[in-house]
């Protein structure tokens, strides 16, 4: 099956359940990877792939800021990346046109000349896409233009998404669930020798708002000064635009002899941290501006290293784990569950039947199988 693909930036270091499914998608089809902004070159490179850049001037740039934040409108139009994508699209002649985000795919639709618009379209909502995206009028009415065809068809990667996907767009194909996977063999603990005196927190992330640090931070240092029955530490790990907010809290607590913060990890590393530490951390908030979390890959990579899991009641985060059954989880920006958390989740043991559960059910090998399992009824609903 010949497969286009496009999604504006490829590939962030923390899209790996991206970068894994293309890379899957490229042995298994013929792909074409279009992109328009190429991050860490060195890295996910596909067999045929294509820059179609879309950018803007200064003065264009600006207006259409204007036109979005007052919620006038949302313009898509951009001549040169039209005159591409559709040059390469009628010399690829795909079976199916893939778009990553929902956004992107109003990039694509906004530029696409009548004759490709007949083609079926298969878009993946991650997120942001679909919950802070469609509180903006001028998006939604966007989505709901174009979602109103036949042959567009959509996939997100958790209930909370599908709900909001069906509800607020109203798409004339309803919109199906597709969880993520992971490489399971991979996730794979590694028994160690670690400190028997010390119980060690982990949570890996992108520094943003949704990722809770604040509170969670706050609510560490309660349990700190009620819970000294232990040398407790916590290990934060990533990058991200409230990276230097975070080390100035950490210093405002006084948390620097019980935190410690690292840079990113490849996933080698991500195994080898995790099998040094008790307890993977992600109390996930929804942020000011609406943007919640899909289905956090990380928390099944923490599980599938046994790993119990301290998190909140958000998005498809209960779609992962089962309260008191996978791990603890607490309603969000609330300290004082999350102290009561943080020390219930403190007694707990390795947790082997977080690994069966994600081999079951979250594995990427059924996530593929799925996937071609949708191209494949896409294509037979075209012909």
């Amino acid at each position: 099956m010949k497969i286009f693909s496009y999604t504006y930036n490829y590939a962030h270091k923390t899209m790996t359940f991206l970068t894994n499914e293309l890379k899957c998608v490229d042995t298994e089809h013929e792909l074409l990877f279009a992109y328009s902004n190429r991050l860490n070159p060195e890295l996910y490179q596909l067999k045929a792939m294509v820059q179609i850049p879309y950018k803007f001037n200064r003065v264009n740039t600006k207006i259409r800021w204007l036109l979005e934040k007052y919620e006038i409108s949302f313009p898509l139009r951009n001549f040169t990346f039209k005159k591409k994508l559709n040059k390469t699209i009628s010399d690829f002649k795909p079976d199916i046109i893939h778009c990553h985000f929902g956004t992107d795919f109003l990039k694509v639709m906004g530029n696409l000349n009548e004759e490709h618009r007949h083609i079926p379209f298969l878009v993946s909502f991650y997120g942001f896409d679909v919950t802070e995206r469609i509180k903006n009028k001028a998006v939604l009415k966007k989505y709901i233009q174009f979602f109103n065809k036949p042959n567009i068809h959509s996939i997100a990667v958790s209930e909370s998404l599908i709900k909001n996907i069906n509800d607020h767009i109203k798409p004339y194909n309803k919109a199906i669930l597709l969880h993520s996977g992971i490489d399971v063999d991979f996730f794979r603990r590694k028994e160690s020798p670690k400190n028997s005196g010390e119980f060690i927190f982990l949570q890996v992330s992108y520094f943003n708002q949704k990722k809770g640090y604040y509170y969670t931070l706050k609510a560490f240092r309660k349990f700190i000064d009620e819970n000294n029955d232990c040398n407790y530490k916590f290990k934060i790990v990533g990058f991200g635009p409230l990276e230097n907010s975070i080390k100035d809290q950490i210093k405002e607590l006084a948390l620097e002899n019980h935190v410690t913060m690292l840079p990113p990890v490849s996933p080698q590393e991500m195994v080898e941290l995790s099998s040094n530490v008790d307890c993977f951390v992600q109390m996930s908030i929804t942020a000011d501006n609406g943007d919640q979390e899909g289905l956090p890959n990380v928390l099944l990579e923490a599980m599938s290293l046994e790993l119990p899991i301290l998190s909140t009641v958000h998005a498809g985060i209960p779609e992962i784990v089962a309260h008191r059954v996978n791990g603890i989880l607490c309603a969000e920006k609330n300290i004082e569950e999350y102290v009561k958390g943080f020390k219930e989740i403190s007694k707990w043991k390795k947790c082997p039947h977080n690994r069966e559960k994600i081999i079951n059910l979250f594995s990427f090998q059924a996530h593929m199988k799925h996937l071609n399992e949708i191209y494949k009824s896409i294509q037979e609903k075209k012909t």
